[in-house]
């Protein structure tokens, strides 16, 4: 796997923005980690169950590439600690972004489908509201972006 560039960000999120936009179209794809006062790694991906994992909450944005012609639905996904959150508490983490729930799984995390014409900014926007929302340790107000392109 190639090195990925990180970007920190808070308020100013143009390079974070810029990160986002780059990855349409199947071009690479975007992880957002919240930043925190504790030395802690990111989660990942574990085959025996969320429940056994620990980190720091990681949101996932992956693009795909046209099929015939036709944009195709990119995917935001989120490793968390909380298991299932509802359609309620997802709705409300969301906002008015108009992402359908693909899965919200007790062990294997959030994934949403992201519809072809979302703007950098309302997916970075949910991308930050969730890793916030959802961390479980002590976020200082910054989060980490490694962009990864392929």
């Amino acid at each position: 796997m190639a090195t990925p560039l990180t970007i920190r960000f808070s308020s100013d999120r143009n390079q974070a923005l810029d990160a986002i936009a780059s990855v349409e179209f199947g071009r690479g794809w975007c992880n957002v980690t919240p930043n925190i006062e504790e030395d802690v790694d990111e989660m990942k991906v574990n085959y025996f169950g969320l429940r056994f994992n620990k980190g720091v909450v990681v949101a996932s944005y992956v693009t795909v590439a046209p099929k015939k012609g036709i944009d195709q639905p990119s995917t935001l996904g989120l490793l968390h600690s909380r298991g299932r959150l509802g359609r309620a508490r997802i709705e409300t983490l969301i906002g008015a972004a108009a992402f359908a729930t693909k899965q919200d799984h007790n062990s294997r995390g959030l994934l949403l489908n992201v519809p072809p014409s979302t703007p950098p900014s309302q997916v970075l926007d949910v991308m930050c509201s969730l890793t916030e929302s959802l961390c479980d340790y002590r976020f200082i107000g910054s989060w980490t972006l490694a962009h990864f392109v392929s």
